[in-house]
């Protein structure tokens, strides 16, 4: 029985001194443009878990949702994204650091009153970013931009999902979320 105690009493306290190193967080994101009278409207709720393997490399993933509705078609994707991040630079309170990743998204399109298939998206790529820390417990993030692709099978693209390729480093790729480390 002592050794089951102690067993257990060294598990404990091994997976609190492996806490230390996850980390919860994620962004919220809404978007409205109006190009050539055509209006679009995004809204992204993306919750992220992750772990620090050392301190330059992590893994983690976002698991949400994107609705984007544009005229008459609505598109609702339930994407996964697991990512590897190397942190290349420390300077204080600030971290610059690059996500590679892939992304997959499930769900459905509506044109009109007309139900698509299962739509689909995917890409794979590399995302550079920024994080500042508040403090031991609590810090922001922001990705700009994206080194990679991203397409889409037919019902997503028909209800305006874009295929791109490329390398995009501007404020139309921004994305700003928080972290709560354990």
């Amino acid at each position: 029985m002592k050794k089951f105690l102690a067993l257990a009493a060294a598990a404990v306290i091994a997976l609190g001194a492996s806490a230390q190193n996850w980390y919860l967080g994620g962004s919220i994101g809404f978007d409205q443009t109006k190009v050539d009278g055509y209006k679009t409207t995004t809204i992204d709720f993306m919750p992220e878990i992750g772990y620090n393997l050392s301190e330059t490399w992590a893994i983690g993933t976002t698991v949400g949702v994107d609705y984007t509705k544009q005229d008459e078609a609505k598109l609702t994707l339930v994407n996964f994204a697991p990512y590897a991040r190397y942190t290349f630079l420390r300077a204080g309170i600030v971290s610059l650091f690059c996500d590679g990743g892939v992304d997959l998204g499930f769900g459905k399109a509506k044109v009109g009153d007309e139900s698509s298939d299962t739509a689909v998206s995917y890409g794979i790529g590399i995302k550079p970013g920024v994080s500042l820390t508040v403090n031991e417990k609590f810090g922001f993030v922001a990705h700009v931009g994206f080194l990679g692709y991203n397409g889409a099978n037919n019902a997503a693209k028909d209800a305006g999902y874009p295929t791109k390729a490329g390398f995009n480093l501007d404020g139309n790729d921004l994305s700003i979320g928080f972290y709560y480390n354990f």
